[in-house]
């Protein structure tokens, strides 16, 4: 085997590559080792307790639903605006030119809070 302080070839991620064969005899000697240490079963619900536990993995979880928040809300907001542009085409086409200017102005003062309520819903 090679010394701890030899360098060690390294793929493109730096992950040690195996130069050296290991033989079947070695690999059996380090398992009979830890054979002999008692070992503790942890069930899948106190290993949940335990992460669920964790304020790092609870900080990765908000984030990660501020993120999942923030791409449906875009996504239903570009699902949604052509549909509203089109209304406001329509409303606009149907008017003459005094209240054309006038739903334009509605619509557009109104189109946040449309797209908000649509959000909630």
């Amino acid at each position: 085997m090679t010394a701890m302080n030899e360098d060690l070839e390294l793929d493109a991620d730096g992950i040690p590559i195996l130069t050296e064969l290991v033989q079947e005899h070695e690999a059996d000697t380090s398992a009979e080792r830890y054979e002999d240490e008692p070992t503790t079963a942890t069930s899948p619900a106190e290993i949940a307790d335990k992460l669920l536990g964790s304020k790092p993995l609870r900080q990765q979880l908000a984030e990660i639903c501020i993120t999942l928040t923030r791409e449906v809300h875009q996504q239903i907001e570009q699902s949604l605006r052509p549909a509203i542009e089109q209304a406001i085409v329509l409303a606009l086409e149907d008017s003459d030119t005094h209240s054309a200017a006038a739903v334009r102005q509605q619509l557009e003062a109104a189109l946040p809070d449309l797209i908000a309520r649509a959000l909630e819903k």
